[in-house]
C-alpha cells in the first residue's frame, strides 16, 4: 500500500489563500463593484468557494461556483459583457465543466 503524507493544515491553508485572494479583489476593486462593502455579498461567497475548490483541485465545482457567482454579480459590475458573450456564457460554462470532468482523473491522481 502506498503511504500518503497528508498535511493536516492544508485545509486551513486553502481557506486562508482563498480569503486573501477575495480580500485583494475587494481592496483593489478588481471587479469594479465600488466600495469594499459591495464585495461582501452572497455572490462573492460563491466565488470564494470557487477559489477554494480550485485550490482543492475540485475543478468541476470550481467552474460551477465561479459561473454562478459571476452571473449573479454581473448586473452590479461596472464592466458588462457584450450581448454576444451573454448569449454564449452558459454554453461556455458547460464546455468548461465538460473539460473539468475530462481532466478530473488527472487531478485525482495528484491528490
Amino acid at each position: 500500500m502506498k503511504e500518503r503524507h497528508h498535511n493536516p493544515f492544508s485545509g486551513i491553508a486553502r481557506f486562508l489563500i482563498s480569503l486573501g485572494l477575495v480580500m485583494i479583489a475587494a481592496k483593489t476593486d478588481l471587479l469594479g463593484l465600488g466600495e469594499i462593502p459591495d464585495y461582501y455579498k452572497w455572490e462573492m461567497i460563491l466565488i470564494f468557494f470557487g477559489v477554494f475548490s480550485v485550490l482543492s483541485l475540485e475543478l468541476v465545482s470550481a467552474v460551477l461556483l465561479f459561473a454562478l457567482g459571476f452571473w449573479f454579480l454581473m448586473p452590479d459590475m461596472t464592466v458588462q459583457l457584450s450581448p454576444l458573450y451573454r448569449q454564449i456564457y452558459w454554453p461556455a460554462v458547460l464546455v468548461l465543466v465538460g473539460v473539468a470532468f475530462m481532466i478530473r482523473p488527472i487531478t485525482k491522481r495528484r491528490k
